[in-house]
């Protein structure tokens, strides 16, 4: 009999997306052609503004691409007891003992599990205490070298599972999660078995609310279930660091976790794919974490996702760019994760070129302007809708765009580090009880609104005084539809800063915590 293989199913997409797909690739080419055809090279920010163009068309275009089909792995959950041996890798570094409790309580009742460690970075007595009462293993360690890839590798280093589970110390593993996800390592090049990364605190910054929809519309949504069930098909679906199964042999193959970025999980991924390993992407919650909870803590984590995936893109050995193993599909998928975080200096060039053209009077483009700005507004709003239509209800007019926008800042803010090294890769607090955050911060972001408002009203102080009016108008309804979004962002920061911080989960007990919790199990078993 030839070995078990992973099938994928799917997704059948109305025609529409087929048109809209073939239409975006038509158009695309023509409009950098024109685009290209028109740049005055007479001004600074002409070629400057054309390349901001450009370096959006061919982001949009990456993502559009990958998003493509949508497929879902055919079920293969064990019916029988489990006989492989898997362990369960908590690291954690300064987590509360009320956040760690849980998960590692959690672990410990995950069905077919061997043995739950504990990898503290840390050395805390306490979290040593805890580990002993619940009959969990504790292994500190004396260093911090490689942060948590270091830590998850010094914990590979005293396990002989066959497979292993990482887990964020805030994450709380379902029951079922083994009975889940062992099945499809049957397939002997599955490396990894990725589920979505959810939360228990959906009141937190980062969710919304959402008409219909219980929970909300939460700011990853997109990622989670728009963007990784579409990489299943091409083997390019991405390990996030925790809710994962991975093959030992295969982490064992790439020398373990990549120690030597600050996104060690997107990084020991893309190596396990240029080693040929596959990854399936299982779209089921079986765990949940606390997602943060203020401003200072997104901006935070956005900086240091940013750090490391431009680090890797421009100056590692591992860089998509030019790392061999990859197929043509996973390249670009690595890509368009990883040039994404160059649209802060992106949206940082919007909102200088129309200001720029306004004081000299002189368009970045030759020829009529008029004719100028009805195209880039009909490519930008057509390529926004062309990518709503392909996140499949998971892409938020809006909110999507809002937190797109806010991530200008941490964008920005990581350049000098991602280009010239950062020592310290640094962690995000959690359960802090905060919802302000450093006012410094906080004003930072207001300045920001106020950049694209002051922008916008010289635009519009341009058009009433009939100066320069082409310019104006198509000026003033881009930084209108560009303000819109920071001002959604900046109101809805505001709104949650000044609402009382009084989560129902604040004062339960672990035991209650890990029982509310493992209650959804009941729910993802019947959807099944």
């Amino acid at each position: 009999m030839s070995p078990y293989r992973v099938e994928q199913v799917t997704d059948r997409d109305p025609p529409h997306l087929r048109l809209i797909f073939w239409t975006f690739l038509a158009v695309t080419p023509v409009f950098v052609v024109w685009r290209t055809a028109v740049v005055n090279w007479h001004v600074w920010y002409g070629p400057l503004a054309w390349l901001a163009e450009l370096f959006a068309a061919g982001t949009t275009t990456m993502f559009v691409l990958s998003l493509r089909r949508r497929t879902a792995p055919v079920p293969r959950n064990l019916t029988a007891p489990v006989t492989r041996s898997v362990d369960i890798l908590v690291p954690t570094v300064n987590e509360p003992l009320p956040v760690l409790e849980p998960t590692v309580l959690g672990a410990l009742r995950v069905r077919g599990v061997r043995d739950v460690i504990v990898l503290d970075d840390g050395d805390r007595p306490e979290i040593r205490e805890m580990a002993a009462r619940l009959g969990a293993r504790y292994l500190p360690r004396g260093t911090r070298a490689g942060a948590k890839a270091g830590n998850l590798n010094h914990g590979l280093r005293v396990t002989d599972a066959e497979f292993v589970v990482t887990l964020d110390a805030d994450h709380i593993p379902l029951p079922e999660f083994i009975e889940r996800t062992l099945g499809y390592f049957d397939d002997p090049d599955v490396a990894v078995v990725q589920s979505p990364q959810s939360f228990y605190n959906t009141e937190s910054f980062t969710f919304r609310r959402r008409h219909g929809r219980a929970g909300g519309w939460h700011e990853q949504e997109m990622f989670y279930g728009g963007v990784q069930p579409t990489k299943n098909s091409t083997n390019s679906a991405i390990y996030t660091g925790t809710s994962a199964m991975l093959r030992r042999a295969a982490l064992d193959r790439i020398g373990g976790f990549a120690p030597d970025t600050s996104t060690e999980d997107i990084h020991t991924s893309l190596r396990l794919h240029a080693n040929g390993g596959k990854t399936v992407y299982l779209e089921e919650p079986l765990a949940y974490g606390l997602e943060v909870e203020n401003l200072e803590q997104y901006y935070g984590t956005r900086r240091r996702w940013a750090i490391g995936s431009l680090h890797l893109l421009l100056r590692h050995r591992d860089s998509p760019l030019w790392v061999r193993g990859l197929t043509w599909h996973q390249r670009l998928n690595y890509l368009s994760a990883m040039v994404a975080h160059l649209q802060g200096v992106n949206r940082l060039v919007y909102l200088l070129v129309p200001l720029a053209a306004l004081s000299t009077g002189v368009a970045p483009v030759s020829g009529p302007y008029s004719v100028y700005g009805f195209a880039f507004l009909a490519f930008t709003i057509f390529s926004l809708w062309t990518v709503v239509r392909f996140g499949r209800g998971h892409y938020h007019m809006l909110h999507s765009e809002a937190f797109a926008v806010a991530d200008t800042l941490p964008m920005l803010a990581a350049l000098p580090a991602a280009l010239f090294g950062e020592r310290s890769f640094g962690v995000t607090a959690k359960r802090t009880g905060k919802r302000g955050t450093d006012q410094g911060l906080t004003w930072a972001y207001r300045l920001f609104a106020l950049a694209e408002l002051g922008t916008l009203a010289f635009a519009v102080t341009r058009l009433v005084r009939g100066e320069h009016v082409a310019i104006a108008v198509w000026s003033a309804a881009f930084l209108t539809m560009s303000s819109t979004y920071v001002l959604l962002f900046l109101a809805g920061m505001e709104r949650y800063e000044r609402t009382p911080a009084d989560p129902w989960y604040r004062d339960l007990s672990p035991e209650d915590l890990y029982r509310r919790i493992a209650a959804r199990s009941g729910r993802v078993l019947a959807r099944s």
